[in-house]
């Protein structure tokens, strides 16, 4: 095949050149894949790959990308191929010398209804595919179109929209690869391919499998279709998806019915059997895998689920010792000792907090015939050497030069809206960021190890940064305020060449790092507990990764896995299945595309609709962009589905008590009222008139929002971020010693609760605010004992000191919920109050399930909430609501009860899934009901019918496709506009199709189930 002389099957790279007249600009880059579209004799770019010099290649994409015309010569021919403007998506990557550029059209959007001529325009979609690959061209083609199709239809599709010249093949110029690029045109509503399988049904080429001519329901939304078909649904699912292990079918393995009798000898109890099932499926899932999930409930025993798992497998693969790694809270490691060594045999465990100490155990581990857990906390794990600026100023050249090229360092001016490279002045040095991290020139580190007794250029000033010596007068501006700074910087500034020490610098080394450097190999097993603590991208969170990658196997333990977000996710994803993230097309650099497909996004944008009479097309500008509560179920099925176990209190057999909790809605007095409305207009005002600094304000604003109604006296004024003025000064419309609803409200809640012997904890989340002492004060004169948990008691002590109290007499503990959020069981507390609340749903969740556990003897918890009505506090709970049903969703928790029933989450996914699960939960039987039934009587489980395959996806399709030649327009999709892939498309072979192939997302094409429906029932 030849276009314009040139032939196709090329094999040398291909010149490309671009000229602009106007600028006199030349490029010149050398291809070597290019996909041509050829429209009305004119000659498009589809794909295109390149590389060349960095300046050339970059120059040469944003000519593409913005409209451009580039010649290419290939075989002394030449042709010139046309761009259209602002259509591709671009992938640029580069080693310093070398740059390489890939461009690749995007389908066309669907056209909006408000302009008619563009809504009957045909909208264009490319295929890319394997060469000569009908079953990847047919795959592809599913995922383009809403039609149902399935594999039966696919000679008589493909060939049909060939025919009709719907699906058209582009050309393909390439020196190595071999890919096919298709070209899809689909009339509004996709009627020209509704009208081919129409056409292919009446006249009998095609036909459904199974079917026996029934009619079908009405069926006209796809809420009717869900609650028609809702129980048929999950059961296919059941049959599909087959646990590893079935509690009710199988026997526990002989390694696990060990572990469970050394416990039952040395503590008294054995683990329920919905532990032991949980602890089984775990060592079957680390006996194909790396590496396993343990999402349990507070108080399920994580502990002991995951020693016990690790334990069984090891014995089973190797019956000799191993050395294992656990990693925890600071204030758990005491406690993992003692469940180790209560819990396993021939198994002794100890904690360390440095190198030294862990040679010590590895030499006691070696020396002796048991096996060794070593025990260090997530503070101490990264817990290394603190650093420096490395780079060295030059008086002759005025700049901070690289040390080991010597060139001058730069930053980023953006002045009056354009940006500018200029040699990087001493503040920004100030804190090691990503812009300052290494050098641009060499990519040599720019920070290095502060020593104790090392005196350098620069000067570590606490809770500041560094300043650098000779320039110390520059950090001087701003700080008029904060005297303490403005007099140690000052300091540095009248003695530059004095001495200051480095307070805070240690010759240490990260655990994690040395682990990973030095005993890479001898890790055999790896328990990280409370893992949602590493979701982040931080430096605990790069030192669990570091000891994930040192361990042979590896066990993940938490009870709250994500925050409600999307991205509270996506970094522990990164850090435990890199495969699965890559697999999908996610990039770890590249966070927003998976927020963008699992999460709910907010997008504002400004539509400027053109004059009357005007050939101006209506604009489309995107202001901003924010995150909101929601993940898809997804996440579930695609990362979390083959290496995770859910486990949660009312799975174990056991009759637990009530557990409910309570919002309680309050009113501001009037003086107060007036106040709140006067501060959130003047915020409002701002935010309009002062849009430069409404970003910098923002926070100071909502934080005091947030308080002010607890505590109306005494608040700081808002200041301007720039000239340090007062903005706005909130009046004292009360004091200390006057109360207020809320106080009524706790005095209420303790009253009646300590007169039936209970006792009471109280959350008080905000630091800033007097409120603990007020409650103090306010109850130990209404005659009541109290007790304040603060952060002075240490980690390690705090259940000690709780204990201590409770023999005290205690009736009311005060405390923050940050200090007993993992760790404690605080079951002598059977009800919680929040006096208010952060915006943490770790801490939330974990705090709210204190006294809620297994070994709770007590009838009922009761949690309050308490907020004042219209408040940021009223908005603060709906948003830890939304949070709460978002992150409960992953774990199967379809609930309106509670703090949850004000949630406002918008994810359309979640709500179909939600619909589903609601429709069917009395007719499918759930685990927490064969594990009460195991508890008692243990029979066998019922099965339900199942309903033969043909049949299912005949009656479906008919459903469907058969209901007229205008079927978008019958069936109404009342879950607004949702895409639903799989993960089950096979990996491209070459570097193009590959980028093409994982940068756009998946659908299941493996039968005829209305996409969305199928893949959000599983």
């Amino acid at each position: 095949m030849n276009i314009g002389g040139i032939d196709m099957a090329q094999s040398k790279l291909m010149k490309m050149e671009y000229f602009d007249l106007k600028s006199e600009t030349r490029l010149e880059t050398y291809a070597d894949t290019v996909v041509i579209e050829k429209e009305n004799n004119t000659y498009y770019i589809a794909a295109i790959r390149f590389g060349g010099y960095p300046e050339s290649v970059k120059g040469m994409s944003e000519a593409i990308y913005g409209g451009g015309s580039v010649t290419i010569t290939t075989n002394d021919d030449i042709i010139t191929l046309h761009s259209r403007v602002k259509q591709y998506r671009k992938e640029l990557s580069h080693d310093g010398i070398y740059a390489e550029a890939t461009l690749i059209i995007q389908d066309e959007e669907h056209h909006t209804n408000h302009d008619e001529k563009e809504s009957n325009k045909p909208r264009k979609c490319y295929l890319f595919c394997e060469q000569e690959n009908s079953d990847r061209l047919f795959e592809e083609l599913d995922k383009k179109t809403s039609v149902p199709l399935i594999p039966e239809f696919k000679e008589y599709v493909l060939t049909e929209l060939q025919n009709r010249n719907i699906l058209k093949p582009l050309q393909v110029i390439s020196s190595q690869q071999k890919f096919d690029v298709w070209l899809l045109t689909m009339t509004e509503n996709e009627k020209n391919i509704v009208a081919v399988m129409n056409d292919g049904l009446k006249s009998g080429i095609i036909s459904i499998p199974g079917c026996n001519d029934n009619k079908f329901p009405a069926i006209h939304s796809v809420t009717q279709y869900l609650n028609t078909f809702g129980i048929m649904i999950a059961e296919r699912i059941k049959n599909q998806f087959q646990p590893l292990f079935d509690p009710a079918k199988e026997m526990l393995s002989s390694e696990i019915v060990a572990v469970n009798e050394h416990i039952k000898k040395n503590v008294g109890y054995s683990l329920y059997d919905a532990q032991l099932a949980v602890c089984e499926a775990h060592k079957r899932c680390l006996e194909q895998k790396k590496a396993t999930l343990c999402i349990a409930e507070c108080g399920s025993g994580k502990t002991k689920i995951g020693i016990t798992s690790l334990h069984a497998y090891q014995q089973k693969s190797n019956p000799s010792k191993h050395f294992n790694i656990v990693l925890c809270p600071s204030h758990m490691t005491k406690k993992w000792v003692r469940e180790i060594e209560e819990s396993l045999p021939n198994t002794f465990a100890v904690a360390i907090n440095s190198i030294t100490e862990l040679h010590t155990a590895y030499e006691a581990y070696q020396n002796d015939n048991k096996t060794c857990y070593v025990i260090m906390s997530k503070e101490k794990a990264r817990d290394g050497y603190m650093k420096r600026p490395a780079v060295i100023w030059n008086q002759r050249k005025k700049a901070f030069l690289c040390p080991d090229c010597h060139k001058p360092i730069e930053m980023d001016l953006i002045d009056e809206g354009s940006k500018y490279k200029v040699p990087a002045d001493a503040l920004f040095f100030k804190k090691e960021n990503k812009q300052n991290h290494k050098c641009e020139h060499c990519g040599s580190l720019l920070w290095t190890a502060l020593l104790p007794e090392q005196q350098s250029e620069w000067v570590k000033v606490s809770k500041f940064g560094f300043v650098h010596r000779k320039h110390a007068y520059q950090y001087l501006e701003g700080l008029d305020k904060k005297p303490a700074l403005y007099d140690a910087i000052q300091t540095i500034a009248d003695n530059p060449d004095g001495h200051f020490a480095n307070t805070g610098a240690y010759r240490r080394f990260p655990l994690s790092t040395y682990i990973k450097k030095q005993m890479r190999g001898k890790i055999d097993g790896f328990i990280i507990d409370e893992l949602h603590n590493y979701n982040n991208n931080s430096g605990q969170g790069d030192a669990m990764g570091e000891l994930f990658q040192s361990a042979k196997k590896v066990v993940g333990m938490t009870a709250t896995l994500i925050n409600g977000y999307s991205s509270g996710i996506f970094y522990l994803l990164y850090r435990i299945a890199p495969n699965l993230m890559l697999k999908d097309g996610k990039h770890y650099n590249k966070s927003t595309e998976f927020n963008t497909e699992y999460g709910v996004t907010e997008s504002v944008y400004e539509i400027a609709a053109p004059d009357y009479h005007s050939n101006r097309r209506t604009s489309k500008k995107k202001l901003r962009e924010r995150q909101l509560p929601g993940v898809s179920p997804l996440v579930y099925s695609r990362f979390l589905m083959d290496s995770a176990a859910f486990l949660s209190l009312n799975d174990m057999g056991k009759n637990l008590p009530e557990y409910e909790e309570i919002p309680i809605q309050l009113q501001m007095n009037e003086e107060v009222a007036q106040e709140y409305s006067r501060i959130e207009s003047e915020f409002k005002n701002i935010l309009c008139s002062q849009k430069d600094i409404s970003k910098k304000v923002l926070s100071a604003y909502l934080g005091l929002l947030t308080v002010y109604p607890d505590q109306p006296y005494d608040q700081k004024p808002i200041v301007h971020p720039i000239t340090g003025n007062d903005m706005i000064v909130p009046k004292d419309t009360s004091s200390f010693q006057e109360l207020h609803e809320k106080d009524y409200s706790v005095l209420d809640v303790v009253q009646n609760k300590t007169e039936t012997g209970g006792r009471v904890l109280i959350y008080t989340s905000w630091t800033r605010t007097d409120t603990q002492e007020k409650l103090y004060k306010l109850l130990t004169e209404s005659g009541y004992r109290v007790s304040i948990l603060t952060a002075s008691v240490p980690p390690n002590k705090r259940e000690e000191w709780v204990e201590n109290q409770v023999k005290d007499g205690i009736q009311v503990l005060i405390t923050n919920p940050s200090l007993v959020e993992t760790g404690l069981d605080l079951n002598d507390f059977t009800t919680l109050y929040y006096y208010n609340i952060a915006y943490n749903l770790f801490t939330l969740r974990q705090s709210s399930r204190r006294s809620w556990r297994i070994n709770q003897k007590a009838p009922r918890i009761e949690v309050y909430f308490s907020y004042y009505e219209g408040t940021m506090q009223n908005r603060a709970i709906k948003l830890m609501a939304s949070k709460l049903a978002a992150a409960g969703i992953i774990e199967g928790n379809f609930t309106d009860e509670g703090l949850a029933a004000m949630s406002d989450c918008t994810d359309m996914t979640t709500a179909l899934a939600r619909e589903l699960t609601q429709g069917i939960k009395n007719e499918v039987e759930d685990l927490s009901a064969v594990f009460k039934k195991m508890a008692i009587l243990k029979p066998a489980v019922e099965q339900l019918e199942t309903v033969k395959h043909d049949t299912v996806v005949a009656d479906e399709i008919k459903n469907i496709a058969m209901i007229s030649p205008t079927y978008p327009s019958q069936i109404i999709d009342d879950t607004s506009e949702m895409t639903i892939y799989s993960t089950n498309a096979p990996f491209a072979e070459f570097a193009l199709l590959s980028f093409v192939n994982n940068t756009k997302p998946r659908k299941a094409t493996e039968n005829a189930l209305y996409p969305i429906l199928k893949t959000v029932a599983a």
